[in-house]
C-alpha cells in the first residue's frame, strides 16, 4: 500500500511539473496565433493574390503586344517554279530567306468594349477577394473566441463533475458507516451508489469534452498539440449591451459586400460574353531583317522589310461555342443575383436570432446565479439541520446535487451567451 501511495505521489509530482512547463494560452494569444497561422486566413490571402493577378491579366489586353522571332535554315531544298520567257520552259528555285529576324507589334483598338467589361469583371472579383480575405480574418477571430470560450466552459464543467463525484463518494462512505451502525439502510447505500455511478460516467464525458474542445481550438489555430493550458475567464453576460441595438439599414458585413461584388463581376462577364458577335479591329506593324542570298549568320547580305496596317476579325460562326459561353455567363449572373438576395435575407434573420438568443441567455444566466446562491444556502441549512438531527443524509445529498446542477446550468448559460454574442457580432460584421 505504501508503494502504491508513493507511486501516486510521484505521478502527481510529474504531472504538476509538466503543467508548470506547458505553454499557457490566453484569448489574446489565441487570436494572434489564429491571424498568423490559420489555414483559412492563408487560403483567403492566397485567393486575394490570385484575384489581383487576374485583374492585371485582364488589363494587359489594353497594351500593345510585341513579339520577336527568327529562323535560320540548316539545310534546304526549295520549291521550284516553272517559268516560260518566250523560249523553252525553265525552272527556278523559289526565293526564300536562309535567315530571318522578325519583330511584330499588334494593338487592339476596338472590340465593342468586351475587354473593358472583362477588366471590370476582374476588378470586382479582386475587390470581392480582398473583402473575403478581411472577412476570413474577422471570422477566424470570432470562431477562435467561441472555441476558446467553449474550452474554458468544458474545464469548468469538468471541475463541477469532479466536485460532484467527491461529494457522492463522501456520502457513500457515510451511508455505509450508518448501515454498519444500524442508523442507515441498504436503500440509502444503493441510492448513493447509483448516483455515484452516473456521476462518474458524466465525469468521463466531461474529461472527453475538455480534451476535444481544447484540440478543436488548436486545430482552428493551425498549431500542434503540445499540451498547452488555457488561461482566462468566461465573459459575464449583460443584456444591456444589446438591448437598444437596432438592425442596421445598410449591411456592413464584408462577406455580404463581397457577394455583391461577385454579382457585379458576373454581370460584367455576361456583358463581355454577349459581345462575341462584334468585329474586332487592331493595328499591326511588322519589321523583318532577312538574308535570302547567303547562308552565313554574319554575312553582309541582309536586307530589311516592313509592313503596317489594320487587321479585322469577325467571328461569324464557331459552331455556337460563343453562344453557349454567353448563355453560361447569363446563368452565372442569375446565380450571383440569387446568392446576394439569399445572403441579405439570412443576414437579417441572423441579427434577430442571435440578439434574442443573447437576451435569453443573459436572463437565464442571471436566474442561474440566483439559483446557485439559493442552492448554496439550501446546502448550508440542510447540513446544519442534519447535524441537529432534523434532516437526513439523503436530504443533504439532494441539496448538494441541486447545487451542482445549478453550477453546471450557470456555466452552460454563460457559454451560450458568449456564443450568441460572438454570432451577433458576426451578423453585424463588427465587434461590439
Amino acid at each position: 500500500m505504501k508503494n502504491i501511495k508513493l507511486a501516486i505521489t510521484l505521478s502527481t509530482m510529474l504531472l504538476a511539473s509538466t503543467v508548470v512547463h506547458a505553454e499557457t494560452l490566453t484569448l489574446t494569444d489565441s487570436l494572434n496565433i489564429a491571424n498568423g497561422s490559420s489555414p483559412q486566413v492563408k487560403k483567403a490571402e492566397a485567393a486575394k493574390d490570385e484575384a489581383g493577378w487576374k485583374k492585371v491579366e485582364a488589363y494587359s489586353v489594353f497594351m500593345p503586344r510585341v513579339t520577336l522571332g527568327g529562323s535560320h535554315l540548316l539545310d534546304e531544298k526549295f520549291m521550284l517554279q516553272r517559268v516560260t520567257l518566250g523560249g523553252p520552259p525553265t525552272t527556278i528555285e523559289m526565293i526564300q530567306p536562309y535567315t530571318i529576324w522578325t519583330a511584330r507589334a499588334e494593338w487592339l483598338v476596338f472590340d465593342g468594349l468586351a475587354n473593358w467589361d472583362k477588366y471590370k469583371s476582374m476588378s470586382y472579383g479582386a475587390s470581392a477577394a480582398e473583402k473575403e480575405a478581411d472577412w476570413a480574418k474577422f471570422q477566424v477571430s470570432q470562431e477562435t473566441k467561441m472555441k476558446f470560450y467553449k474550452a474554458l466552459a468544458a474545464i469548468e464543467l469538468e471541475k463541477v463533475s469532479y466536485q460532484n463525484v467527491k461529494t457522492l463518494e463522501d456520502h457513500l462512505s457515510r451511508a455505509k458507516a450508518f448501515l454498519k451502525s444500524g442508523a442507515g439502510t441498504s436503500f440509502d447505500v444503493l441510492r448513493v451508489e447509483v448516483q455515484l455511478g452516473e456521476a462518474q460516467s458524466e465525469t468521463l464525458n466531461a474529461q472527453d469534452n475538455t480534451v476535444l474542445s481544447r484540440q478543436n481550438l488548436l486545430v482552428g489555430l493551425g498549431v500542434e498539440d503540445t499540451g498547452q493550458n488555457l488561461s482566462g475567464e468566461l465573459p459575464v453576460p449583460d443584456a444591456q449591451k444589446v438591448a437598444n441595438l437596432q438592425k442596421p439599414e445598410k449591411i456592413e458585413r464584408l462577406d455580404y459586400q463581397a457577394i455583391a461584388d461577385r454579382e457585379l463581376a458576373a454581370h460584367k462577364a455576361w456583358l463581355a460574353a454577349y459581345k462575341h458577335w462584334i468585329p474586332k479591329f487592331s493595328l499591326f506593324g511588322q519589321a523583318d531583317y532577312y538574308n535570302n542570298i547567303s547562308k552565313g549568320l554574319t554575312d553582309q547580305d541582309f536586307n530589311n522589310a516592313y509592313s503596317f496596317g489594320v487587321n479585322m476579325t469577325w467571328n461569324v460562326f464557331d459552331g455556337f461555342a460563343s453562344s453557349a459561353q454567353s448563355a453560361q455567363a447569363d446563368a452565372r449572373q442569375v446565380q450571383a443575383q440569387e446568392t446576394t438576395r439569399q445572403a441579405k435575407l439570412k443576414t437579417s434573420f441572423d441579427f434577430d436570432f442571435w440578439k434574442r438568443r443573447y437576451m435569453y441567455s443573459a436572463a437565464l444566466y442571471k436566474a442561474k446565479t440566483v439559483d446557485v446562491e439559493k442552492a448554496q444556502e439550501s446546502v448550508r441549512l440542510a447540513t446544519q439541520s442534519f447535524k441537529a438531527g432534523t434532516r437526513t443524509s439523503s436530504e443533504v445529498l439532494d441539496a448538494e446535487l441541486d447545487l451542482f446542477r445549478a453550477r453546471a446550468g450557470l456555466v452552460n448559460a454563460q457559454v451560450n451567451a458568449s456564443e450568441a454574442f460572438v454570432n451577433l457580432e458576426l451578423a453585424l460584421g463588427k465587434e461590439l
